[in-house]
C-alpha cells in the first residue's frame, strides 16, 4: 500500500461529519469479602454463622451483580443543519444524547430477626416437659425463636425447600405469598439448609435522554436550552424486599418478599444556560 493511501485512512473526506466509535469492555470480578447486607443483619454479612466454621458462609456477594448493560450515545442530529434562515436557527443544530441501563439483581438472604431473637423453647405438641432440664428431649424440644444454633446471635438462616425464588413482578409488587412450610425451623441446636445470598433480588432497568440546543445570539451571547428526561418509559424499578419485620421470614406472612419500594419514576427537566 502507498503511503498515500495508509495516511488517507485516518483522514474523512472534504465535508464529512460523521464519527463513528465503539468501543467494548469485559471484566470479572471476585470477591471473598464479607459485608453488612443491604437488606439488614444476616448471617456472613458482616458477621458469622459458626466462626470455626466459615465454609457455612461461603456465597454469593451482596455486591454481586451477574449482568449489566450499558450504552450511551450522543448525536448531532443533521436534520436541517445546512438550511439558512428562522427554520434553520430553530430546527437544526440539536444534539440528542441517551444512556440506557439494564441489570440483574443482587444477592440477599431471608433470615429472622426483631421479636423473635431470642430462643424460645416450647414442646411440641403431644409431647409436654421435653423442654424442661429433667426431661429434656432435643427431637421433640422446639426452637420457636430465630437463635438457632444458641449461640447467642439471632442471625441464622432457616431450613428451606428451595434456595431461591423466581419471583415474578406481581410478587415483588405484592409478596410472594410462599407456600405452607417453605421456611422451617431448623432441628434445636442446628444450622438451616439455607445458604448464603442465594435470593437475587429484582432487576433493574431505566433509559436516560436529553436534547439540546445552542442559540448563538451574537458573538459573545451563547444560549443552551436543555430538557432532560430520566426513565422515561417510567418502569417500575423495585428496591429489594423485605427479609424481615414483625413476622421476619414466616411463611404464613405473605407479605415475604415485596419490595421495600420502588426507585424513581419518570422525571422531566427543562434548564436555559447561558454563556459569555
Amino acid at each position: 500500500m502507498s503511503a498515500q493511501f495508509l495516511q488517507g485512512l485516518g483522514r474523512p473526506s472534504r465535508g464529512s461529519r460523521i464519527r463513528q466509535e465503539i468501543s467494548c469492555r469485559y471484566w470479572k470480578r471476585l470477591s471473598h469479602q464479607n459485608k453488612t447486607s443491604a437488606n439488614g443483619f444476616a448471617a456472613g454479612d458482616g458477621v458469622s454463622t459458626d466462626l470455626t466454621l466459615p465454609g457455612l458462609d461461603r456465597g454469593n456477594s451482596v455486591f454481586d451483580i451477574r449482568q449489566r448493560l450499558t450504552f450511551n450515545y450522543v448525536w448531532e442530529l443533521p436534520f436541517f443543519r445546512n438550511t439558512h434562515g428562522a427554520l434553520g436557527a430553530v430546527l437544526g443544530g440539536w444534539q440528542w444524547n441517551g444512556i440506557w441501563s439494564f441489570q440483574s439483581g443482587a444477592h440477599w438472604s431471608p433470615f429472622r430477626g426483631g421479636p423473635f431473637a431470642n430462643p424460645k423453647l416450647k414442646a411440641k405438641k403431644g409431647h409436654p416437659g421435653t423442654c424442661d432440664p429433667a426431661t429434656f428431649d432435643p427431637i421433640y424440644c422446639e426452637n420457636r425463636g430465630s437463635d438457632y444454633n444458641l449461640d447467642g446471635v439471632a442471625n441464622d438462616r432457616p431450613n428451606a425447600i428451595a434456595n431461591h425464588v423466581n419471583a415474578t413482578h406481581a410478587q415483588w409488587a405484592d409478596g410472594f405469598n410462599l407456600p405452607v412450610e417453605f421456611f422451617t425451623t431448623p432441628c434445636l441446636g442446628c444450622v438451616g439448609n439455607l445458604g448464603r445470598n442465594t435470593f437475587v433480588g429484582p432487576g433493574y432497568w431505566a433509559v436516560d435522554t436529553s436534547i439540546f440546543k445552542t442559540f448563538q445570539l451574537s458573538e459573545r451571547f451563547r444560549l443552551q436550552f436543555r430538557a432532560e428526561g430520566f426513565n422515561v418509559f417510567n418502569h417500575t424499578n423495585f428496591q429489594l424486599g423485605n427479609a424481615t419485620g414483625s413476622t421476619g421470614f414466616n411463611n404464613l406472612n405473605n407479605k415475604f418478599g415485596q419490595a421495600s419500594g420502588t426507585f424513581n419514576p419518570r422525571q422531566l427537566q427543562f434548564g436555559l444556560k447561558l454563556t459569555f
